[in-house]
């Protein structure tokens, strides 16, 4: 499977909320209570800027278009999935030279 860098273009600053920095698109984040850590063999909490590799599967719950302008062009499209599998594994020790950023947001194009 090919993954997909999904950073956002930071030079268009429409894109991001003036008090957001997280360049990533909202939704990205997957929040994972203690059960579900446990589920999925995580033990301890792992510190912020920790990486790790994810595999998910899901299921489309609703997709849907509009065009607001009534233009004949679709202005919006969403498609929104429930993930139903999820494997997670930490990720081996970083190098040192990476700093903080990029282990939180990696490298742009990667």
């Amino acid at each position: 499977m090919e993954l997909t860098h999904l950073a956002m273009d930071t030079d268009n600053d429409a894109q991001l909320m003036p008090s957001a920095p997280n360049p990533y698109p909202c939704g990205m984040t997957l929040n994972l209570d203690a059960a579900t850590l446990a589920q999925l063999g995580i033990e301890g909490l792992p510190p912020a800027g920790t990486s790790f590799h994810l595999e998910a599967m899901g299921t489309v719950t609703n997709s849907s278009t509009s065009d607001p302008d009534a233009d004949g062009d679709i202005d919006y499209m969403n498609v929104q999935v429930q993930i139903t599998h999820l494997g997670l594994e930490q990720e081996e020790e970083e190098s040192p030279e990476r700093d903080h950023a990029q282990r939180m947001y990696g490298t742009k194009g990667s």
